[in-house]
Order: C-alpha cells, then structure tokens, then sequence
C-alpha cells in the first residue's frame, strides 16, 4: 500500500505532462493552418516617414531650382540651375548662358527676373548668375565633404516652368566617366540611371539620404536613362572664388530689350501658377501658398484664416482644370479637386470641391487673384 501511493504523483504528472503536449500538438496544428496576418506597423511608419522625406526633399529643392532662359540673336536656350547663398547667387551650366544677350531666370512661383554673370568656366561647363532680388530666398544645402560612390541613391531636378519641369530618381552608376563636349571637359563625372534633357542642364543633383546638393545635372544620352553630373567637390572653390572676387558695380545684369507676354505663354505661366499653389496646400506648405495669392486677396483674408481652410486636408487630387477666359493679362479658370480630409469626429472623409481661379500679373508677378468656391 505504501509503495502504490508512494508513486501516485509521479503517475499523476506524467499524465498532466502528456496533456500538455497534446494541447501544444493541437494548437500548433491549427496555427499552421490559419494565415498569419500581422500588420507590421513599424515597418508601415518608416515606409510612410520615408515617402515622405522624399516627397519634402524634392518640395523644398524646388523652391531654390530656377529656370534659366538666354536668349541671342540667334537661339534662344531653356536650362536649370539652384541658389546656393543668400546673395541671389546661382550655379548652372556654361553651356546654358555662353554668348547670352539676356538671361532671364524664373522662379517656381512664376516669376522672373534679369541675372548678371559671376563667372563662367572657359573648359569646364558650369558658371554662377546673380539675381539680386533673391538675396533673401533661402538656397539650397550643398554637400562638400561626402564622395559618392556606386548605387547611392540620387534625385536629379530639373527646371520648375513648363513641360522642363521633371523630378528623376535614380542611382550613381559610375564615377570616373570623362568625355568632351563642344569643347567643354568632363573628367571623372558621376554617370547616373536618370535622363538629363536640355532644359533640365544644370540642375541640382541631390543625395537622396540628406537632400543635399552634390552635382550639377550637365549632359545625358537622348532616349535612354543615362546622364551625367559634375561633381560639386570639383568646382566649389572656383565657385566660391568667383562669388567673393565679384564686384556688385561691375556687374551687368542681361535685360531683354522688350518682354511680350502673349496669350499662350500667360496661360503657361497661369497654369503652372496654379499647379505649384495646389503642390503647396497638399505638402500643407501653408506659408508658401499664401505668398502665391494677390495683395488684394491677402487684404480680404489673414493667413490664420487662409490656413484654417486647409487644416483638415489628408490629400488632394487635381481633376479637372480648364481655362475660361483670357482677357487683359488676366487667365480665368475652373478647377475640380478630390480632397481627402478629417471630419468634425475624426473620420477620414473625401470630398470634390470646385474653385473659380483668377491669375494675372501684379507689379509685374504672376499671383492667384481671386480663388472662390463653387457653388
């Protein structure tokens, strides 16, 4: 008797053991049989942090990237370049501005203004312009400590204005291609899986990890992805000379004899207005956008209150947009935008919305008039 109780818990944890694992079995069994759904949220977060960083990268360079038009007697050129201090100053290609009459550079909020030449490279294809009115726009961050090295990831930008505007991403692909073209040298440029047209020249070529300038967007392959960047580290003591050896008294600022706004060219520049204005309320770039509207709309209405319009807004969508009427420099036209925004209890709702836009020039600058809702 003594020995049966003596083995009574030993038989007993065995049996509770055994069921343990029989239960394990089963729950395993089932788990192999369910889909494994988890959200990742982290994973979710860094993926929407990153685009974006991207999408504020690329806002935040375009307000520093211009368009660049020289005209002469004989052609008339379309390039790209970007402010680089707080003295107007602006980095592009030679090839852009050589033998220019005029230079007339135009900002991404459509206006423009007359530059002067720095300096312009005799063998090597860059030059620094100066615009004395963007003395106080802020320039973009050049990285001058960093080489790159093949598969970085890259942004090339090009001119703000038209059908020239073009963000490309891509990757360093090579860093020691030299060539010659029209007499100009490029030794151990960057070649990168992004196109460079004519009008996109001299624009900025940013290092995708910190939105840093660090080339010059100089020449590219017709058709194909293939295009070629200057280095920054190469040329910024040049650049730098050029800048604190330059005499304000000496310089001349290229001014077209005569500028004829036609009814095409203020319909360009009147849609493009409006697109850069709507870019601005979906990167909730509220300051921005506000500086795009006429001095009598600002007078009816504060930037609290303009900016309280659009507090809600998750997203927004251009539609439809068409043009109305052209009539003494002013462009009317209707515009549809799909929004996406927060209700009173939160709810993410969407919405269509219909605006009547008025463009036209105000001391000689491309402004949003009048902006009114549709009924």
């Amino acid at each position: 008797m003594y020995i049966n109780r003596k083995y009574i818990p030993i038989l007993l944890a065995t049996i509770i053991g055994m069921i343990a694992i029989v239960i394990a079995i089963i729950l395993f069994i089932n788990m192999k049989q369910q889909p494994l759904d988890v959200e990742n949220t982290i994973a979710s977060e860094l993926e929407k942090d990153q685009e974006m960083n991207l999408k504020n990268i690329i806002h935040q360079a375009q307000k520093s990237v211009v368009q660049i038009e020289s005209t002469n007697d004989l052609t008339t050129k379309t390039g790209s370049g970007f402010v680089i201090n707080n003295k107007g100053d602006i980095v592009t290609n030679a090839h852009v501005i050589e033998e220019a009459d005029s230079i007339i550079v135009k900002l991404a909020n459509a206006r423009e203004y007359p530059a002067a030449i720095v300096g312009i490279g005799e063998n090597q294809d860059f030059a620094v312009i100066r615009v004395q009115e963007l003395a106080q726009l802020e320039p973009i961050t050049i990285e001058t400590d960093l080489q790159l090295d093949i598969g970085d990831e890259i942004v090339a930008i090009g001119s703000p204005m038209g059908i020239q505007n073009s963000v490309s991403l891509g990757l360093i692909v090579g860093t020691d291609r030299s060539f010659t073209i029209n007499d100009f040298q490029y030794e151990d440029v960057y070649q990168i899986s992004a196109n460079i047209t004519h009008g996109n020249s001299g624009g900025p070529l940013i290092l995708r990890s910190n939105g840093k300038v660090v080339g010059i967007n100089s020449a590219g392959i017709t058709d194909t992805d293939v295009g070629f960047s200057i280095p920054i580290t190469q040329i910024i003591n040049t650049i730098n000379e050029w800048i604190d050896n330059v005499e304000e008294d000496n310089l001349t600022y290229l001014s077209p004899d005569s500028q004829v706004v036609n009814e095409e060219k203020l319909k360009e520049d009147a849609s493009y207005l409006t697109d850069y204005f709507l870019d601005n309320l979906k990167l909730r770039d509220y300051v921005n956008a506000y500086s795009l509207l006429g001095s009598h709309y600002q007078k009816e209405t504060n930037y609290t209150d303009f900016s309280q319009l659009f507090q809600s807004l998750i997203d927004l969508s251009v539609e439809d947009k068409t043009v109305t009427e052209v009539h003494d420099d002013h462009v009317s036209m209707n515009i549809t935008i799909e929004i996406s925004k927060r209700d009173n209890e939160y709810n993410e709702v969407d919405e269509s919305r219909q605006y009547e836009l008025i463009a036209g020039y105000e001391n000689d600058q491309m402004k949003i008039l009048q902006l009114t809702e549709m009924e």
